[in-house]
């Protein structure tokens, strides 16, 4: 029995077909050798003139196509995109929709400094008494360095890094920029590194103005630059903990629809303060403060140690009333005499909630409105000491 001819749907695909290998040969055309482009150029022929000679039997047809097909796949690599070149994609969409919400919404910070404890922690080193008996704040008396799983424990609840220096051989410390500095890496991470004087590295979490507080005052004295101290071989250099600043998000959103308001804790550049940029390295452009409102546009401030008074009212708030309770770790608004002040139309007045250690609107003056980041949130890292919401 004679083959049938292809019925009309059948030459409707048959077109179909055709019609692609064109636009295959237009979109490969820089990847398609001459050689291949002939090979596609014949089969594709044959097809054709099989399809417009109606007598050609289906069979012949579907063998005409499938060499065609077939022919076209080979002429190209078959492109596998690779897993490696698919992650980086991703990665690239999410660096892309992070740095959107960074720019408009939300930003992550790190306290470095104390201005603003208990409130929250900027980075804070506890030696043992051994090595310095006269510090603020020491490790508890039988302090040893923990085993593996309470320092995971303790880096995972407090953002808590142990440390302990001992020197391995006969050396030297030397104290200068180059043996003995602070690193900040990815953003969020400062380090302090301390290198002998015959190379031997030692390193701890924090900045080198807190890590000091671990070193040996015995060995070091209180002074750590341009000095060479010999050591001995198994003498403590430095031993203690440092805990993490708090790390929180900043609600950078929330200022476009409301004004900054007196007790908020907010972020701000330090950008034209001229008091803090003639202490910084040009190159370094700005810094971020995080600071309470104590004052917004047409206050009236006075400070009166320990108490701060607004418009001649008692400042009133909960995180104002805890600074002035002079309770626990709160020191009250002192160590800048009795001052008054009154604030001129964008400018805000801020302060620190650790006022005896703050350096502040009392040393700087005003903040401009437009310095302003944004409102500190929530507390997302350590969990230990405060996680959760910023009042």
């Amino acid at each position: 029995m004679a083959e049938l001819p292809l019925n009309r749907k059948g030459r409707k695909e048959g077109a179909a077909l055709i019609k692609g290998v064109r636009k295959f040969l237009r979109y490969n055309d820089d990847l398609i050798s001459e050689e291949k482009k002939e090979e596609i150029a014949e089969k594709n022929h044959k097809f054709y003139e099989g399809l417009k000679d109606r007598t050609t039997p289906r069979k012949e047809l579907e063998v005409l196509a499938d060499e065609l097909t077939t022919t076209c796949k080979k002429s190209v690599k078959e492109y596998k995109p690779s897993a490696l070149k698919e992650n980086i994609e991703v990665i690239f969409v999410a660096v892309v929709i992070a740095m959107g919400i960074r720019a408009y919404f939300i930003q992550q910070f790190k306290i470095p400094t104390g201005s603003m404890q208990p409130t929250l922690n900027g980075i804070v080193a506890y030696p043992t008494e051994e090595m310095n008996p006269e510090a603020d704040r020491n490790a508890p008396e039988d302090y040893e360095e923990p085993a593996l799983p309470k320092k995971i424990w303790d880096k995972f609840w407090y953002g808590r890094s142990h440390v302990e220096w001992v020197a391995k051989e006969d050396d030297a410390l030397i104290f200068d920029e180059d043996h003995f500095y602070g690193k900040t890496l990815f953003i969020f991470f400062p380090r302090t590194y301390l290198i002998t004087k015959n190379g031997r590295k030692y390193s701890a979490p924090g900045t080198a103005s807190r890590v000091q507080d671990l070193l040996n005052r015995e060995l070091v004295g209180n002074s750590r630059y341009a000095r060479t101290v010999p050591i001995k071989k198994g003498q403590t250099i430095a031993a203690g903990y440092v805990d993490t600043g708090d790390q929180l998000v900043v609600n950078k959103w929330i200022y476009h629809w409301k004004k900054p308001e007196r007790g908020e804790v907010f972020v701000f550049n330090t950008q034209g303060i001229d008091y803090i940029q003639r202490g910084l390295d040009p190159r370094q452009g700005s810094q971020h403060y995080i600071k309470r409102i104590a004052g917004t546009p047409g206050d009236s401030l006075e400070i009166r140690p320990p108490e701060l008074y607004i418009d001649g009212e008692l400042a009133e708030g909960s995180g104002f009333e805890r600074v002035m309770s002079q309770e626990g770790y709160y020191t009250g608004y002192v160590g800048g005499g009795i001052q008054s002040i009154k604030l001129p139309e964008g400018k805000y007045w801020a302060l620190g909630d650790n006022s005896a250690n703050s350096s502040d609107s009392r040393v700087w003056k005003f903040v401009p409105e437009e310095n302003i980041v944004g409102r500190a949130a929530f507390v997302y890292y350590p969990f230990g000491h405060h996680f959760g919401f910023i009042d």
